[in-house]
């Protein structure tokens, strides 16, 4: 099953990545390249309105999984966001 996130609103920022807003939430998703010892894929942070921030605990290797997650973790409700997971 893989995540795909609900915002179609994903921009391409200035540095390579990916920036949506959602809720108040800044989120952003970065390729890491591989690394001897790392593994490379795609991570995000997400900031809030009044400075909290948040990043991924995992480097993932599709970047809609990482943008889901991103989503995720700012929805209102986690268990009843719109997210979709799909075979």
């Amino acid at each position: 099953m893989l995540k795909h996130p609900t915002i179609s609103a994903w921009q391409r920022d200035h540095e390579g990545g990916y920036q949506a807003e959602i809720r108040g939430w800044t989120l952003r998703v970065r390729w890491i390249p591989e690394r001897p010892g790392e593994l490379r894929g795609f991570v995000w942070e997400a900031e809030g309105p009044e400075g909290k921030k948040i990043t991924s605990s995992e480097v993932h290797e599709e970047i809609e999984v990482a943008m889901a997650n991103a989503e995720e973790c700012v929805a209102p409700d986690p268990e009843k966001h719109e997210g979709k997971t799909v075979d």
